[in-house]
């Protein structure tokens, strides 16, 4: 079993301090989120978050840290959870647009300052990416369709 150091959390709590204050202006300012409920709900996730991540380090399973999060997250909300209530109405204040925001810039930052490698793909890389995310949009969309059909 391997052991999680004061220095490691506190560094993993920063970051998602600093990702949270970018989530609550967010979805305070973006999606009209009251300040105290968006306290709340990123709260939670924060707590999910670190308690996945040290779950990652400890336990000597080759799962990535989204599993251990995930699980945490999981057992929170479900129905036999004594705080799955809370949990669930504290997190549903927070919008899923708001959190992926600073992610995608995040994302777009690491592609701007990787240039020379994401050129070196060449306009075959992009054109099969374009065209994966096509079909995984249409793919999508399709699947809804139907299944917004069914039920």
């Amino acid at each position: 079993m391997k052991s999680v150091t004061f220095e490691q959390v506190a560094d993993w709590v920063i970051v998602l301090l600093l990702f949270s204050l970018m989530v609550i202006i967010g979805n305070v300012i973006g999606y009209e989120g009251e300040l105290m409920a968006s306290l709340r709900g990123m709260g939670w996730l924060l707590i999910i978050t670190i308690v996945g991540l040290i779950m990652k380090e400890m336990i000597p399973l080759d799962l990535p840290a989204a599993a251990y999060i995930s699980l945490v997250g999981i057992l929170l909300a479900i129905p036999w959870s004594p705080v799955a209530t809370t949990v669930i109405a504290d997190v549903e204040n927070i919008s899923l647009l708001a959190i992926c925001t600073p992610i995608l810039a995040y994302a777009g930052v690491t592609v701007g300052r990787d240039w020379p490698a994401f050129k070196k793909i060449g306009y075959k890389g992009v054109i099969v990416s374009l065209l994966v995310i096509i079909g995984t949009v249409l793919s999508c969309v399709i699947l809804s369709e139907i299944l917004l059909g069914i039920f």
